[in-house]
């Protein structure tokens, strides 16, 4: 199995740092990284169109629904939990998880994320921008 590029992960935290108002076409332009974007609660602001072709989605489908939505049930609870001390702690560790795409089938996903307060037009809101690494097997 492949691994989640930590180097690229970090290149494209550094373009957003920069350029905070171009947060979503750098998100966008990204097409070996799935990334979405979730706000304090877990609701999605935003994903680009790789994340949409791992988890089965079409454009625009995911936006304002729970990142729960592509959890397997009984990991709900736990991964709500993470996802609010990440946005308490702003840190959180890379690592695999089972996903559930959009056709009810269980995949492996890598993950990592990063803190953001100054992107889509959100100041001083927590925002939640996670990388999704997929082996396409």
């Amino acid at each position: 199995m492949g691994r989640i590029n930590i180097h690229r992960t970090k290149e494209i935290k550094a373009e957003i740092t920069e350029n905070p108002q171009n947060a979503q076409e750098i998100i966008d332009s990204e097409g070996i990284l799935g990334i979405c974007v979730t706000d304090d609660k877990g609701y999605y602001t935003h994903v680009n169109p790789r994340y949409n072709e791992i988890y089965g989605y079409e454009p625009g489908e995911l936006k304002g629904k729970h990142f729960t939505s592509v959890v397997p049930t009984e990991m709900h609870e736990k991964l709500q939990t993470a996802h609010d001390m990440f946005i308490k702690n702003e840190y959180e560790i890379v690592r695999y998880w089972d996903v559930v795409n959009k056709r009810g089938e269980t995949i492996k996903i890598q993950a990592a994320a990063a803190f953001f307060n100054n992107i889509f037009n959100n100041q001083g809101k927590g925002h939640k921008v996670t990388f999704v690494y997929h082996d396409e097997d």
